[in-house]
């Protein structure tokens, strides 16, 4: 080999080594987790003695917003139509729970979780159990999978809804009219594609909006088996009077 020929070698091996960082690196994200809440709602929550009779299993489906801290901020819970309502007592507990915050590269991030907490007796789960998700994908990744978390600390398509400059828009599900609008997520945290599912009464014109801000969130994308994994989000903003 001529040292012509070795130093355009060399030349070239610098330049791919420079390169490869920049090609190759991909942010290594951390969803929320649960901390002490498991804990803390088994100390403060007491089933009811109806539980394990005819009633064995209520599940309660809430979001909640992780700060860096681990403390839990704007807590909503939602039931369908219960036998027994647990919805305020399992708000009231999650408030006071410390939980894992998000992280990106190791420095942590505000988010916006969904989950659900299932209460049984009688049977062989425990009494109670956190998921970090609200069930819409359970038939393809089981019960365990995590669902996207949209990142607080970038554009928020939410903030749209803390006041009443929306008809009155109010987030998350309840009883009444709603407004839905699908986000696909990718493994990066950026949203693919949205596409509105259900435009409440006369709600187009919110539904664009929703979609026109969705575009621009950014997030920690599902988890299945600590790997990452493309999946949707379903942002929803529901319309009581």
């Amino acid at each position: 080999m001529t040292n012509k020929t070795l130093k355009n070698l060399i030349r070239s091996m610098a330049i791919l080594a420079a390169a490869a960082p920049f090609a190759s690196y991909a942010s290594a994200y951390t969803p929320a987790k649960f901390g002490n809440a498991t804990e803390t709602l088994g100390k403060q929550i007491t089933l009811p003695a109806s539980f394990g009779e005819n009633i064995k299993t209520v599940s309660v489906y809430c979001q909640a917003d992780v700060m860096t801290t681990g403390n839990i901020n704007n807590v909503t819970c939602y039931e369908n139509s219960p036998l027994v309502s647990m919805q305020k007592v399992t708000e009231s507990a999650l408030k006071s729970a410390t939980f894992e915050p998000a992280a990106i590269d190791g420095k942590t991030v505000p988010v916006r979780m969904q989950l659900r907490v299932v209460y049984s007796l009688g049977g062989t789960q425990a009494p109670i159990v956190l998921l970090p998700n609200l069930g819409t994908l359970q038939a393809q990744y089981g019960a365990h999978y995590y669902a996207p978390q949209e990142r607080l600390d970038t554009s928020d398509w939410y903030a749209n809804y803390s006041t009443k400059e929306r008809g009155n828009g109010k987030n998350f599900f309840a009883e009444g009219k709603m407004t839905r609008v699908m986000a696909n997520i990718e493994t990066s945290g950026d949203v693919e594609t949205v596409s509105t599912i259900e435009a409440a009464l006369r709600k187009k014109a919110d539904a664009e909006n929703i979609e026109n801000s969705l575009k621009k969130s950014k997030f920690i994308p599902g988890f299945v088996q600590n790997k990452p994994t493309a999946m949707h989000y379903i942002a929803v903003v529901n319309y009581q009077k």
